[in-house]
């Protein structure tokens, strides 16, 4: 999952320099269009945003007790 995060951000990343160097050559940026739009919509954006860093956190945890309970499953055969 980390991987598509890392791309994901650096293609954003790309898409908002591009963006702003298409503007420093005198053509209507097109990225600053989309994000005064999407800034009119906050309360939609912000409620996206949580329900992103709820699943996220959920997640986190339910891969963390999965990869205790793989370590105690190894030591408890171990032994």
């Amino acid at each position: 999952m980390q991987p598509a995060l890392r791309v994901g951000g650096a293609l954003i990343t790309a898409a908002a320099a591009v963006g702003w160097l298409v503007d420093r050559l005198g053509v209507p940026n097109p990225v600053a269009r989309a994000a005064d739009s999407a800034g009119s919509h906050t309360t939609g954006m912000l409620t996206v945003l949580v329900v992103a860093a709820v699943v996220a956190g959920a997640w986190a945890l339910v891969e963390r007790q999965r990869q205790r309970e793989r370590g105690l499953g190894e030591l408890g055969t171990a032994a």
